[in-house]
């Protein structure tokens, strides 16, 4: 099962960490769509698939011109997590915070693809005009999971999601935060958290300040940093007061620390949000054997009684430091309330019980075991030249969608270790090793020779399975009623956008008119046969970009299936050309994916794009199996296509580079004799 979570920001708070915690409890394909930053970072150290989005303000409020901008970045947002859910065609797809709830609430899904879907919501609302817009966009979840009960009921007050709210409080690592002996200088008490001015660190050093003069030994540990520029600010007010006779030598501002470091060295966790929708650090502090002295309100009051710590009116420094004295004023009282929030942690709030609650909280579809037959019949050929960087994670995907297939490995003469790494990799992997690099059309004939499966699948190394759609794609390609096919996959770049992996025949209507017009400049209609991976149904192309592409063995032998005087590049485009001499179409199958990371070792052995070679290429391959008035038009196709975007792009005020090189090498590639058309087939 593939499951899609998503989330608007890029931050590392509270919340993304929940997220990437519970992510581990799903099983199968797991795919992150954020903004690139700390949650990225934490996701793919965690094993997750991260599609990266762009950054885009996060404040919802302010002036009018500042609410069109947030309405406009979230319609941005949804219509890139719509797309994604298309074409990655998800079971689950997790909404993570009310921003991507509130774009994920109105996209109009189609039933037939409507995959499971669940806001989990995290904070309070905050103000009735967003808070109305995230109620209505809640109503259209499947399922909406809280944070706390207060954050339930402030979401729903008159319970008109019903069943379909759940509240899951979070768990607590008890490992990574083991119970911890007694500070060696009692007193001390700690802050915990990102220094924000809703966190009211403020009023911790008011109740630190009143609560000293009963308390001589009480000190204060401020640990946390600030996230935007009000933090820095509100850190030098801190800085400011910290310098206060009453509190000069109390307090210390320690940056960011790490929690159970900072909370072993305590003999308390002070907490002072007015409106804490949950409060990880108070599970935390529970678990190492900490009191809590918190705010009566949110999700602290859920979670602490008096054996545990102590509640104060929310806001109020002179309760809070009351809360403060009769939590450390008597060592042995602290003692007890430590090890009373151990054994709390220990019974309610363990990591591994949360997350089967969770589980069972966002309900949806029940996840399916990778069938051990997925991929009998299907051989999976790819050529390496020093890309053991790339073969790995392919063949890991591999192996966990497409257990039963047989991966056929060609070294092209490479001077790394992928060879090695193959025949090690497990799985039913064979090696061909050919001592030195013949080109990639010559390396897949000898793999293909390698098989006896009914279907191949040509891939390149720097491609990666999401699913087991290619066990679907190699069965569409084996039916008896189906004349001989090449069939290629829809193929998603690393950032979720689709590359243009299928094209229509050089020279044709199509492509002529791709030359003038941007596909991108016309309506979705209009552009499919100029753009036809754009497409959401089977269409046939003219040809396909050789990083996938299926069909039958017997096929691709009586094919070749490359042409081995082509030693590199346009043996894609010259596979088509004679398959469709042959009799063979080819067709663009979107109900498969791969991802195509487009790192293979050509274009390190380039040092970039070989925009020469390429447009060399081309012209031979037009001309060889169209003759040379059809290479003649497809050359003035090709420089009006480059010299038109040019053009739009100075306009436009967008670099150009990439175009002006192509145009260039073409006039080079003009100086060149093409070879006559090739008669045979």
């Amino acid at each position: 099962m593939t499951a899609l979570l998503v989330s608007y920001s890029g931050h590392f708070g509270g919340g993304e960490r929940l997220l990437v915690d519970y992510a581990g409890a799903l099983q199968g394909e797991r795919v992150l769509a954020c903004p690139e930053g700390a949650l990225a970072e934490r996701a793919r150290a965690a094993g997750l698939r991260v599609i990266p989005l762009p950054r885009r303000p996060l404040e919802l409020r302010g002036p009018v011109r500042q609410r069109v901008a947030a309405a406009m970045a979230l319609a941005a947002h949804g219509a890139e997590v719509r797309r994604l859910i298309r074409d990655l065609r998800p079971r689950l797809v997790l909404s993570s915070g009310m921003r991507s709830a509130l774009a994920l609430g109105a996209l109009p899904l189609p039933s037939a693809d409507r995959p499971w879907m669940v806001f989990l919501h995290n904070d309070l609302l905050p103000s009735p005009l967003v808070g109305g817009l995230v109620r209505a966009a809640s109503r259209r979840f499947d399922r909406v999971v809280a944070l706390s009960g207060a954050v339930a009921r402030d979401l729903d007050p008159q319970e008109a999601l019903g069943e379909r709210l759940r509240v899951c409080h979070p768990g607590v690592d008890l490992e990574r935060f083991p119970a911890l002996p007694a500070p060696a200088t009692p007193g001390g008490a700690l802050l915990l958290g990102a220094i924000a001015d809703w966190k009211r660190p403020g009023l911790a050093l008011e109740a630190l300040a009143l609560a000293s003069g009963r308390l001589p030994q009480a000190r204060l540990v401020v640990a946390g940093a600030p996230l935007d520029e009000g933090g820095e600010e509100l850190l030098a007010q801190l800085g400011t007061r910290i310098a206060q006779p009453d509190l000069q030598g109390r307090v210390l501002l320690a940056g960011r620390v790490d929690s159970a470091s900072a909370l072993g060295d305590s003999s308390c966790l002070l907490h002072c949000a007015d409106q804490e929708p949950f409060g990880l650090v108070v599970l935390e502090a529970l678990a190492c054997g900490r009191p809590v002295v918190a705010p009566a309100g949110g999700g602290p009051a859920e979670l602490l009684d008096d054996s545990v710590g102590r509640l104060y009116e929310p806001g109020n420094a002179a309760a809070a430091a009351d809360a403060l004295v009769e939590v450390l004023s008597d060592p042995q009282a602290t003692l007890r309330m430590g090890a009373a929030a151990r054994r709390r942690a220990e019974e309610r709030h363990d990591v591994a019980s949360a997350r089967r609650r969770w589980l069972e909280a966002i309900g949806g579809p029940e996840p399916e075991d990778t069938a051990p037959g997925a991929g009998e019949g299907l051989a999976l050929v790819t050529v390496i030249h020093d890309s053991e960087a790339e073969l790995g994670a392919f063949l890991s995907s591999v192996r966990r969608h497409l257990p039963a297939a047989h991966v056929v490995v060609v070294d092209s003469g490479s001077s790394d270790s992928g060879a090695e790494l193959a025949r090690t990799s497990g799985g039913r992997v064979t090696v061909v090793e050919l001592g030195e690099n013949v080109g990639f059309g010559t390396a897949t004939n000898r793999g293909l020779a390698a098989t006896s499966e009914a279907v191949v699948a040509v891939v390149n190394p720097d491609v990666e399975l999401v699913d087991d759609s290619l066990a679907a794609l190699a069965a569409e390609v084996a039916r008896p009623d189906r004349p001989e096919r090449l069939l290629a996959p829809l193929v998603l770049l690393p950032g979720g956008k689709r590359q243009d992996s299928v094209h229509p025949p050089p020279g044709s209507g199509a492509d002529l008119a791709r030359s003038l017009v941007p596909p991108g400049a016309l309506p979705p209609a209009l552009a499919l046969p100029l753009a036809p991976w754009r497409s959401g149904r089977p269409r046939r192309v003219g040809w396909a970009v050789a990083c996938c592409v299926v069909a039958q063995a017997s096929t691709l032998r009586r094919l070749g299936p490359f042409d081995e005087r082509i030693f590199l590049y346009a043996e894609d485009m010259d596979l088509g050309l004679r398959a469709q001499r042959a009799g063979v179409e080819t067709w663009f199958w979107p109900g498969a994916r791969v991802l195509h990371k487009r790192a293979h070792s050509s274009e390190r052995s380039f040092g970039g794009e070989p925009f020469d070679l390429l447009a060399v290429r081309r012209r031979e391959v037009v001309a060889r199996n169209r003759g040379a008035r059809a290479a003649r038009v497809d050359d003035a196709a090709q420089a009006v296509t480059f010299a038109s975007r040019i053009a739009l792009k100075r306009i436009l005020r967008r670099p150009a580079a990439r175009e002006a090189r192509q145009l260039a090498a073409l006039r080079r590639a003009l100086r060149h004799r093409v070879p006559g058309r090739d008669r045979s087939s």
